[in-house]
């Protein structure tokens, strides 16, 4: 009886252990900063759960420092990733500008002055991290910290010969590797993903490079620094896949023995439905990965714009994933949704939005021009790259039928503060009148990627889906023309 009385405590107790481990916590986030002049101080925090369906993984809030101090709460469930932001200047970098974060994290970021802010922002190697869950952060910094040291005895990018980047690179993934082996203090597990994180962030860049070269060697420099040393090996752990990494560009190399031939740099939006055949053919060993990495490269180029090759594409998804794999169902909807507002020539949103006087611009208003419309936000690293090609289109265009209009989705002083920085300033500057994506034609255009452009014709019908104004600004200028 008393055996039995134990056994039922111990199997409760157990289930009260499990039920602990894997539920989600609750994760806090506080920041810390001192104040040294009348500066208004707002931090941003963005987290994304990778292990959530593709389209459902992110969350961002913002509070203000007061008094030299804020704090976020909010719940995840697995190993995130996490960027902070003041004042739209990065408190998470080097990098990929994001760290890791677990369930239950309690940690405080002690972020210098704002007068010590840089470019960019302040970098990690400055922030002092402490408390629950800082010993993975700590870990990143220290690793960080060495490989900075590297980069800085290499010589500028542009002047590297293609052998010295991969020799390079193979130092900088060796460092990473020890300084991880080395420490006993986080979880197998977290482990992978900081190497994955770290290692992806330096094969990026390897392998743009290496998809542009025309070099002879590239062959034997990409077998004897990646494929022997079975560098990419951690990306086809369990899970790994969604928390980044090169593997899309490592199965292009793997497939041309030239690839700047191919046009391999951008080869994923050049060549999508090769790229999707490609993941078909080398990832038959890993049904889970080959069906994530599709429903990601599916899911870019609907959000990208919707053409012809977008619905070629669905249908070779259809055919070739597993209708089981977890964002089956949202890929599925997401194509059916948009097939049914952005398809070309279906009729654009009849939007009626103020601009910064209080003027209230409808659709109809513009009937006769075409009109390129660009969505955007404050603090958009891609908006603010668009702003000067954007520019200088204008400038080209002036005098014809087209209007430009830029609809901005912050709430009315961060679009006011962002215009000209993250929108074009000549255009026309509408805004969602502060209610962000529960606007009514936020709500129906349902964007998540930004920033994102839509060409309405004259008619204000949807039209087919631009080239890229920031890489190929005469195509896109071409297809404008087309339309007039």
């Amino acid at each position: 009886m008393r055996n039995n009385m134990k056994n039922f405590i111990f199997s409760i107790i157990s289930i009260l252990f499990c039920l602990s481990t894997y539920s989600q916590g609750k994760t806090k986030i506080t920041v810390k900063m001192p104040l040294v002049d009348t500066t208004e101080l707002m931090a941003t925090i963005g987290i994304e759960d990778p292990m959530l369906n593709l389209g459902a993984q992110y969350y961002q809030d913002t509070a203000f420092i007061k008094d030299g101090k804020c704090q976020f709460s909010f719940d995840i469930k697995h190993p995130s990733y996490m960027y902070l932001m003041i004042n739209n200047k990065y408190v998470t970098m080097p990098g990929d500008y994001s760290v890791i974060i677990e369930p239950n994290d309690n940690l405080t970021f002690d972020v210098p002055s704002i007068k010590e802010v840089g470019f960019f922002g302040w970098g990690i190697g400055k922030v002092n991290i402490t408390g629950k869950g800082s010993d993975k952060l700590n870990l990143f910094k220290k690793v960080n910290a060495k490989i900075l040291e590297i980069y800085a005895k290499d010589p500028d990018y542009a002047q590297q010969s293609i052998t010295y980047k991969y020799e390079t690179a193979d130092t900088k993934l060796t460092a990473i590797n020890s300084l991880l082996k080395a420490d006993h203090s986080i979880s197998s597990n977290i482990k992978d993903l900081l190497k994955a994180q770290m290692y992806g962030n330096t094969m990026s860049m390897l392998f743009r490079s290496s998809k542009r070269s025309e070099s002879d060697s590239l062959r034997f420099l990409f077998d004897k620094y990646i494929v022997n040393k079975e560098r990419m090996d951690v990306f086809f752990k369990k899970d790994v896949v969604k928390y980044g990494g090169t593997i899309g560009s490592y199965l292009i190399l793997s497939e041309y023995r030239n690839p700047v031939i191919v046009g391999a740099d951008d080869f994923e939006t050049k060549h999508r439905i090769q790229y999707a055949e490609i993941l078909v053919k080398r990832l038959k060993k890993y049904p889970d990965i080959r069906d994530y990495l599709l429903s990601k490269h599916l899911m870019r180029t609907i959000r990208g714009g919707f053409d012809s090759i977008t619905t070629k594409l669905f249908q070779y998804y259809c055919e070739q994933s597993d209708f089981n794999n977890p964002n089956y169902n949202t890929i599925t909807k997401l194509y059916e949704d948009t097939e049914k507002k952005f398809a070309e020539g279906k009729p654009f949103y009849n939007f009626s939005l103020p601009d910064s006087m209080g003027n209230v611009h409808k659709l109809s208003d513009f009937k006769g021009k075409v009109l390129v419309i660009d969505f955007w936000y404050n603090g958009c690293g891609g908006c603010r790259l668009m702003v000067p090609a954007l520019e200088q289109i204008e400038k080209e265009m002036r005098g014809k039928d087209i209007q430009f209009i830029s609809i901005g989705i912050d709430t009315k002083k961060l679009w006011l503060d962002g215009i000209g920085k993250y929108s074009s300033i000549n255009s026309l500057q509408l805004y969602t009148e502060g209610q962000i994506k529960d606007h009514p034609m936020m709500k129906y255009l349902n964007i998540s990627a930004y920033p994102r452009l839509i060409i309405v014709d004259k008619n204000g019908n949807i039209a087919a889906a631009p080239p890229e104004p920031r890489s190929k600004k005469e195509a896109f200028i071409t297809y404008i023309n087309t339309l007039l």
